[in-house]
């Protein structure tokens, strides 16, 4: 089993290093007992109970399937391993050349000896390097990083270990005394990570194409040569030195792709194209407190804090040119968590450049720096002991007794008062700018050590800067272990602003124009982010995230406690904004308290609701569920939202591929067009049409549809729209209402006889069912085609009859309708009193029905019969009323109508100047 899988399957990922540093495998860790746990560091009581219970578990399930006869409980196995989930990983094939020929020229013995020491090589360097092996397969290592744990940079940890199986592969084959070579594979992309096997056998594992690129890629490699994959080349850019291979085909992918022969890893060259922009107040505090530094020759210390590539590095590279122009010495250490050489971590890389030396020094030029220390009074001799510690230095045979008799807290109290003493020393000399980055990852000695500088910096001409993610407050840990209470300055690095953002676009890519703007845009002011956006633009899917930031936010995710990662994954699927009583629903978990997700800083709250920190952060979350969990949290998700809006219901119908989705959006545009949204209506209703297969569910959106075009006032798409209800439309009523809506279409672009046959059409379908809301609208839409033509009395005849059948469909709405069309008619035969009658109990039955469109159209009309029955000050009043109303609801042309109605009454009433007035304020 993973014991790293198994922790952070508990929810106890934090504890990964220890277990890893304490060489406790699957074998070690049924074995381990309080006591032990204490001894590795789990501190909290809460923790080692837990961690013991899930041992007990372990123990039966191992002890079970140890009895002869006796099943394996697959489920227990189950138990133990990761929840299945998508994930960004990178993936390694390490495999043996010329093993088929040795294996012909040895007996059985000597090559399983040989495998053996193979294995033991190859899976040391994944280890050491932060992967876990996924198994071996014949003579091959199959590794994978960032799964089941993500470190946010993966493809390094990937190619740091490919390179150093290959260089040490040649020095097992002189000690085996055999021609042995190795021939590697590295491929990223995203997986399928989980338990995968049968009733009788389980394992964590990866599947995806890029597992089958990076076995590919293997077998495309000559021996000695490592073949990585476009996608890592891109995440690690300048960090590699390769060649590239050009294209090429692999078996089981539709196309050929791009490999790149990997020769060696380094640190990046700045770029000569990059650009320091924005930080200027950061900047600006960090120069003031060199200047007090160099006045005052009293140091202090500096914390910066950010979020994954927000610009913490950037910033000291400008910060140590500017100590460097002030004549500070910089020295620097990199708090790693894998891959550190012999006294290579951040305090040993430290005290090797105080004294002058490299990474690359010889150990000749490691003694004499050593010794010249000692001699020019740098290091009393009594220290000589710690700094051949803290130099990796053989102590001699009397200095060893004497190390040996001493306690570990008196080596390390020895160390920090040697570090204490050569920082003050050469800082006496000239000043000093010491700097640590990425605390986040630093151990408890080596917490002590920087908590040690602190209080060193504060008393000598020497400052010391600190870099750390927002994952760990490392600067508590600092300020706990500080003896002294020395002041911290904290420097929290946030987002760039858009135009500094712009600029740093700028640097790396002049020509993509609008590519350029959404990449600017969906950064949000993370410089790393904006950088992997333009380097995968030019060949990216809309909306894909590239790999190297889904890895930096998995690592995120898979340091938080299982229940909060899954209240995470859950939160994503709501959307970059979500409330908390939503999320408990999705959890089936009422109270469910986000504290935790926005200490980590991956939300934050937002008045009653709360806010993904990044939506780079919200994407990258939701891309690692299954699509199976995605579907049945959005389907949940749909069933909160039923009752409260049926928009986000249908969306997310939409999201978990519901067969209800279409019928979802239709309610939901129905119920944005009642509000007079009718552009989100059009939306939502073309989205419908998108997604429907069923015929009526077609039919109804393609109706929607229509009506929506048609009060848009787009006539010639409406009548459209129609046409296509009535090409799926099988029963009468479907029918009946495209033909109303064609008539509709065709009275508007003035094809009377047209719209004539289509209401013939729909009054016969309308019969024949006894549809009575659709035979109101057939008559009535017959007496709108008569009024134009001049043939009043007909007119009248159809509103009295459409009236007459919406009174029979006990519709309010037909019935204002008609009563509309009856007031329009007798007003245009000059009956005004009729009129007035038929206007105003159209004007209330449309206020009380809620008719908001109809009552605009007619209450105009209202005082204009009020005037000609010489009613003025009711008139003015209706007048006045209209206007605001049709001004509120854009009806321009009741809005004209209604300030002509009130012109007449200051014409009749002789009220001119009151009138121009009005006039001339609207």
């Amino acid at each position: 089993m993973n014991v790293a899988a198994w922790l952070h399957g508990l929810g106890l990922g934090q504890y990964e290093r220890a277990f890893r540093e304490n060489d406790i495998d699957a074998q070690v860790l049924v074995q381990l007992t309080a006591d032990d746990l204490i001894g590795v560091g789990v501190t909290s009581v809460g923790h080692r109970r837990k961690l013991l219970a899930a041992i007990t578990a372990l123990r039966d399930a191992t002890a079970m399937t140890s009895i002869p006869g006796a099943p394996a409980s697959i489920s227990a196995v189950a138990s133990r391993l990761p929840e299945a989930e998508r994930r960004q990983v990178t993936v390694l094939f390490a495999d043996l050349a010329g093993y088929t020929k040795l294996a012909d020229e040895l007996d059985a013995e000597e090559v399983h000896a040989l495998l053996g020491s193979f294995f033991d090589l190859a899976d040391a360097s994944v280890a050491d390097h932060g992967g876990i092996v996924d198994k071996h397969i014949g003579d091959c290592v199959m590794a994978v990083f960032g799964a089941p744990v993500a470190h946010g940079n993966d493809p390094e940890r990937c190619v740091r270990a490919a390179l150093e199986i290959r260089r040490r592969v040649p020095m097992l084959a002189a000690e085996l005394g055999r021609p042995i070579g190795v021939h590697i594979g590295i491929a990223s992309g995203e997986v399928m990570a989980s338990g995968t096997g049968s009733a009788r056998h389980l394992e964590y594992t990866v599947t995806g194409d890029s597992v089958n690129l990076a076995s590919r890629l293997t077998d495309k490699a000559e021996t000695g040569e490592i073949l990585i994959s476009d996608s890592v080349h891109r995440a690690l850019a300048e960090r590699v030195d390769c060649s590239e291979v050009g294209e090429l085909a692999i078996k089981g992918l539709a196309k050929p792709v791009r490999g790149w022969r990997l020769r060696a890893f380094h640190e990046p060259a700045r770029s000569e194209r990059q650009v320091f922009v924005g930080r200027k107040r950061e900047l600006q505090q960090l120069e003031a407190a060199l200047v007090q530094c160099r006045n005052t020759r009293r140091g202090g210390a500096i914390y910066i804090h950010g979020e994954a590539g927000i610009g913490k590095t950037r910033l000291l590279e400008q910060f140590q040119v500017k100590a460097a122009e002030e004549n500070f010495a910089c020295h620097s250490g990199l708090v790693l968590d894998f891959g550190m050489g012999s006294g290579q971590d951040a305090i040993r890389s430290l005290i090797r450049s105080l004294l002058g030396l490299t990474g690359e020094s010889s150990q000749e030029e490691i003694d004499a720096a050593a010794e010249k220390a000692f001699k020019d009074g740098t290091l009393a001799d009594e220290r000589r002991v710690y700094l051949n510690d803290l130099l990796n230095v053989p102590q001699s045979t009397e200095l060893r007794t004497l190390y040996d008799a001493m306690d570990n807290a008196a080596r390390n109290r020895g160390k920090r008062a040697t570090v204490t003493e050569l920082v003050t020393r050469v800082s006496d000399r000239r000043p000093r700018l010491l700097v640590i980055e990425d605390l986040h990852w630093a151990d408890q000695m080596t917490l002590d050590h920087a908590a040690n500088l602190v209080e060193t910096t504060a008393g000598c001409p020497a400052l010391l800067v600190m870099t750390s993610r927002i994952e760990r407050d490392a600067l508590h840990e600092l300020r706990r272990a500080t003896i002294a209470d020395q002041p911290i300055v904290t420097i929290e690095l946030g987002s760039l602003q858009p135009r500094e953002a712009s600029r740093l676009a700028a640097a790396y890519l002049d020509t993509l124009g609008e590519i350029t703007k959404r990449c600017v845009e969906r950064a949000a002011g993370n410089p790393l982010f904006l950088e992997q956006l333009l380097r995968h633009a030019a060949d990216s899917t809309e909306g894909e995230i590239p790999g190297s930031i889904r890895s930096l936010i998995q690592a995120r995710l898979d340091r938080l406690a299982l229940a909060d990662k899954r209240a995470l994954q859950a939160a994503s699927v709501l959307g970059q904004r979500f409330t908390a009583e939503a999320l408990a629903n999705l959890l089936d978990q009422p109270g469910w308290n986000c504290a935790d997700l926005v200490r980590h800083r991956l939300v934050r709250p937002q008045d009653d609701h709360f806010l993904f920190a990044h939506a780079l952060i919200h994407a990258g979350v939701y891309e690692t569920l299954l699509r199976s969990r995605r579907r049945a949290l959005h389907r949940r998700a749909a069933a909160w939202f039923t009752s409260r809006d049926l928009t986000l219901c249908a969306q997310h119908l939409d999201r978990g591929d519901d067969e209800g989705a279409p019928r979802a959006y239709l309610e939901a545009a129905r119920a944005q067009a009642a509000e007079y949204r009718a552009e989100r209506a059009l939306r939502l209703v073309e989205r419908g049409i998108a997604l429907a297969t069923k015929r009526a569910d077609l039919s109804e959106l393609s109706l929607l549809r229509g009506e929506i075009l048609h009060d848009f006032g787009s006539v010639s798409e409406s009548i459209a729209a129609f046409e296509q209800a009535l090409a799926v439309a099988d029963v009468d009523i479907e029918r009946c209402r495209a033909w109303l809506g064609l008539a509709a279409g065709l009275r508007v672009t003035d094809r009377f006889d047209e719209a004539f046959a289509m209401l013939d059409k729909a009054a016969s379908a309308a019969a024949n069912e006894d549809l009575s809301a659709e035979l109101a609208r057939t008559h009535h839409l017959r007496g709108n085609l008569y009024f134009p033509l001049g043939r009043l009395v007909e007119c009248v005849q159809e509103h009295e009859r459409a009236l007459d059948c919406a009174r029979r469909a006990n519709s309010p709405e037909m019935q204002a309708r008609a009563l509309g069309g009856l007031g329009d008619a007798e007003y245009a035969r000059g009956r005004m009193a009729t009129a007035h009658r038929h206007l105003s109990r159209c004007a209330e039955l449309s206020r009380a029905s809620g008719a908001g469109r109809i009552e605009v159209a007619n209450l105009s009309m209202v005082a204009h019969t009020k005037v000609y029955l010489n009613e003025f000050s009711d008139a003015l009043a209706t007048a006045q009323t209209a206007v605001e109303l049709a001004a509120r609801v854009g009806h321009q042309r009741a809005e004209i109508i209604a300030h002509n109605a009130a012109c007449a009454v200051f014409r009749t009433t002789g009220e001119f100047a009151r009138g121009k007035m009005h006039q001339s304020g609207r």
